[in-house]
């Protein structure tokens, strides 16, 4: 597999002159499901803003399909997808008409545009609330609204960040499903964050650990399970609980 996603010595401070991330080193392969992981305010929304072109590095490179974002940006946005945190979408506007909007925009046709709306209305499950206005969707559904609006171009990559906030269990699990069929199906790059290791552990392959902005691990699940305890079998969720507080007792013994 070739690389799609690599970012060498990537680094970010903050305004108040903190780091934000600290020479961060990624490689990630064509059609891998990657997940990166870390507690709140380790950095991870931040690399996925910088590698999605909405915010820049202040030192360090990567690149995206080989391209790199400093001189072909309009490139890279055509081959991503991204679903933030944040449910940025038209309060006023209909579903279907957000995401016919999006196709246009994307340089689809009007009719191919209403076609791939209604793949991905169906898709998604989102069939009665088509003529909705997206403020009055719940907000499990707006985050599924998120995630359609940035499949309408069928992008190479797609960028999650913490996507099934506010789903139900029902809805996550359909969520993943449509997720993991195009991973498979497509050879679709995931790019995942979430707190939820549940998730990550049953759907990614390979992962990084970030920590105040630094990589403590980056290699498959698997491997991170085996380096944390070989001999316990824990889950995911298990191995990352007990490999952070390592580290902050460490910190704190340091200090």
């Amino acid at each position: 597999m070739t690389a799609e996603i690599q970012i060498r010595d990537l680094s970010k401070r903050y305004p108040n002159g903190t780091d934000a991330l600290k020479g961060i080193c990624l490689e990630i392969k064509k059609g891998q499901f990657f997940t990166l992981l870390g507690p709140n305010g380790a950095g991870k929304s931040t690399l996925v803003k910088i590698m999605t072109t909405l915010i820049q590095k202040d030192s360090g490179s990567f690149a995206i399909s080989g391209i790199n974002p400093e001189i072909n940006h309009s490139k890279i946005q055509k081959i991503i997808g991204v679903a933030s945190q944040d449910n940025e979408i038209d309060p006023a506007e209909q579903v279907e008409n957000l995401l016919i909007f999006q196709g246009r925009l994307f340089g689809l046709s009007k009719p191919e545009a209403c076609k791939r709306a209604n793949e991905l209305i169906v898709l998604f499950q989102l069939e009665k609330e088509r003529n909705k206005k997206t403020s009055t969707l719940s907000g499990g559904n707006k985050r599924r609204l998120h995630c359609a609006l940035a499949l309408v171009h069928h992008p190479r990559i797609l960028f999650l960040d913490e996507p099934s906030v506010g789903m139900d269990p029902l809805a996550r699990a359909n969520f993943w499903d449509i997720i993991t069929g195009i991973n498979k199906s497509e050879s679709v790059t995931v790019f995942l964050t979430t707190q939820y290791l549940d998730e990550a552990d049953k759907h990614a392959t390979e992962m990084a650990l970030i920590v105040a902005g630094e990589i403590h691990f980056s290699g498959s699940i698997v491997g991170f399970k085996n380096m944390v305890n070989p001999d316990e079998g824990l889950s995911l969720e298990d191995s990352y609980l007990h490999y952070v507080k390592s580290l902050v007792n460490q910190e704190i013994s340091e200090n």
